[in-house]
């Protein structure tokens, strides 16, 4: 079923009601365009300052909760029962490079699902330092402040939908349970050893003492952070990140990592079960998340991810990053369904699917060249409607001005009626075809595959 502008209204309608929340408690502090880690940085500089916005946060909770009851099943209706491409956004609470991740996957998605961020940080109040807490949602509501204006679409489906965590007490329990069974077999390959269960695993994680003693005892390394050469370095910033953030210090490195792994497969299971219900994709802002999706997924189904799982993941890497240079309030503007759509098909173009999915090298390196080409074709366009402009302009120009020049008298009542038409409609003939021809290079240079165009010769 397609997404109506009534339905489309009443999405922008609870956005707007969720951003009036936000800044009766965050626009007094708020300060758009400074850098949003900074802004949070020095909040939490000063302790007075920090404490005072802790205390004014106290009902946010509470106000956000009541917030979602009114429109949870209205959001979960919209957006899973209309037909667009939906993809549930994975990583940090709200993605903190927002814009640029925005624009590489912009031209690939109809909307990006983002799980209400502040809702999930309340959560961890109990277990978090009052620093950490404050940081995080200082840098995740400015982070949405930043990003308001992409909740709406003016009149075509908004490229950024906030939803409420939509898994129950019950659901929290099958989902954790998958996770810890994921969990599980990781660290037995991790490892090479047979645990008992979860338990038995953090019993001897924490053992681990240092960094030095837990890789060597590691089996198959090639699974832990598999795209980053010094994972001695990464275990360090990762167990110093997790004891400056928690309230509880009485840890070792070893159990850090635990905490990391099966945190990050409960978030993944979490979003898979989410992305079913509102019948979307997953997009990840994070190798780690990818690279462990694609791991879980291997070993539960013997499979590699889905077609377009794999060109979201694609975008994000290196050989796309030209995209960050696309104008995002102009894509907000000239994105609708069938340009989207358009641009999806010239992506996937000659990329095979085997039973086992699709090979990841193999597509990004596709997706590359199906890009280029697109592109090289958008230029040619260009060009031909270029090329008919300096044709014309010249030699038509000429004509109709020296053929009217020579057929307007000194008095224009003594103008032959038949070399006035005849002239008349040279004149309209001409206006009509430059117009026409400076019409269509506008409207090419104005489509979704122009903004890309753009992008992509400003990064040459």
């Amino acid at each position: 079923m397609l997404m109506y502008f009534f339905e489309i209204r009443q999405l922008e309608d609870i956005s707007r009601g969720y951003f009036e929340i936000i800044e009766d408690y965050f626009k007094g502090i708020y300060q758009p365009g400074v850098d949003k880690f900074f802004q949070a940085e020095k909040i939490g500089f000063f302790q007075t300052a920090a404490q005072t916005i802790l205390a004014s946060l106290d009902d946010l909770e509470e106000d956000l909760t009541e917030f979602w009851k009114k429109n949870k099943s209205k959001v979960i209706e919209l957006t899973s029962k209309t037909d667009f491409f939906k993809v549930i956004y994975c990583g940090s609470p709200s993605p903190l490079d927002g814009v640029d991740f925005i624009k590489r996957t912009a031209l690939y998605i109809d909307s990006l699902l983002i799980e209400d961020p502040l809702s999930f940080l309340l959560r961890t109040k109990q277990v978090a330092t009052d620093n950490a807490y404050l940081n995080q949602l200082i840098k995740h509501s400015f982070n949405l402040l930043d990003l308001k204006r992409l909740f709406f679409g003016d009149g075509n489906i908004p490229l950024l939908i906030i939803f409420p965590s939509l898994i129950d007490d019950e659901e929290k329990k099958k989902v954790r349970g998958v996770i810890e069974k994921s969990g599980d077999e990781y660290f037995r390959l991790l490892f090479e050893r047979d645990f008992l269960d979860t338990e038995d695993i953090f019993d001897y994680l924490s053992e681990m003492k240092d960094v030095d003693q837990l890789l060597t005892t590691i089996k198959e390394p090639s699974i832990l952070f598999p795209d980053i050469l010094d994972k001695k370095e990464r275990l360090i910033e990762m167990y110093e990140d997790i004891r400056e953030s928690w309230q509880y210090k009485d840890f070792s490195l070893g159990s850090s990592l635990g905490y990391k792994i099966y945190g990050q497969f409960l978030n993944l299971g979490t979003q898979v079960f989410q992305a079913h219900e509102l019948s979307s994709q997953i997009s990840f802002d994070k190798k780690e998340y990818w690279n462990l999706y694609k791991w879980d997924i291997n070993q539960a189904q013997g499979m590699n991810p889905d077609l377009d799982s794999t060109i979201l993941n694609a975008v994000q890497l290196e050989e796309f990053r030209w995209l960050e240079n696309l104008d995002i309030d102009k894509i907000n503007l000239v994105r609708n369904q069938e340009e989207l759509s358009n641009i999806r098909s010239v992506i996937r173009k000659n990329i095979n699917i085997t039973v086992n999915g699709v090979n990841e090298e193999k597509v990004k390196e596709q997706a590359m060249k199906n890009m280029e080409k697109a592109l090289i074709e958008h230029s040619k366009r260009l060009d031909d409607y270029t090329e008919k402009l300096k044709k014309k302009i010249p030699i038509d120009t000429l004509a109709v001005v020296v053929g009217t020049m020579t057929s307007i008298p000194a008095s224009l009542s003594l103008l032959p009626v038949a070399g006035a038409i005849s002239t008349i409609y040279g004149i309209y003939d001409y206006f009509i075809n430059t117009r026409q021809t400076i019409l269509g290079k506008k409207q090419i240079q104005n489509s979704l595959m122009g903004v890309l165009f753009d992008a992509n010769q400003n990064s040459i």
